[in-house]
């Protein structure tokens, strides 16, 4: 398996995943993070101030079971956006797995294809650089763009479950999807 000392820098026409600079990011993102409604379904708050912002992304980047990128607008140079995998599992079969994704993406960012252009970035990574067989998301049945997205670049949805939303205060169907590497080689997304 890889070494991740590093985080990689990947690269496309309109934006690039790089480490978290929690002091250079964390004001932009603040700002872009205060919208109450991208955090609907993540199960967390807008933050209070910049540096409840500072605090998360710092988090985010230490965590040695994670994988983080900070995702940068080229044309501005940025932050529009955070996503971050598990590092990958390999189980007693052989197949090697990462069992959990997570992005965020700024709202005027949303359905202009910049998660779609940083999940193939990432995926490419993954699938090619960490050779791993499968990626596996969660993500609510009532965040319906979320679904979509998923679908889209190829998951399958495998397992759900019904849970606690403590920030809604209600219970919400959990769905588990997965994307094995030949899914991704032949998706519309590698097109």
């Amino acid at each position: 398996m890889a070494n991740f000392d590093k985080t990689p820098i990947l690269n496309s026409e309109r934006i690039t995943l790089r480490e978290i600079n929690v002091p250079v990011d964390a004001p932009e993102w603040y700002k872009l993070s205060k919208d109450p409604e991208i955090h609907k379904w993540t199960g967390n708050n807008a933050p209070g101030n910049v540096w409840e912002t500072r605090k998360n992304l710092k988090k985010y980047s230490e965590i040695e079971q994670i994988i983080s990128w900070a995702i940068i607008s080229n044309e501005t140079g940025k932050i529009i956006g955070t996503y971050w995998v598990w590092k990958p599992i390999e189980y007693p079969d052989g197949s090697v797995i990462i069992p959990a994704e997570v992005e965020r993406i700024a709202k005027h960012c949303w359905r202009k294809g910049y998660m779609k252009e940083a999940r193939k970035l990432v995926y490419d990574y993954c699938f090619n650089t960490l050779n791993v067989n499968e990626i596996h998301a969660q993500v609510w049945k009532d965040n319906v763009n979320s679904v979509k997205s998923l679908e889209h670049a190829g998951h399958v949805l495998y397992k759900e479950e019904k849970k606690l939303i403590e920030q809604l205060g209600s219970y919400h169907i959990e769905c588990n999807y997965k994307i094995t590497r030949e899914t991704w080689l032949n998706s519309r997304l590698m097109k």
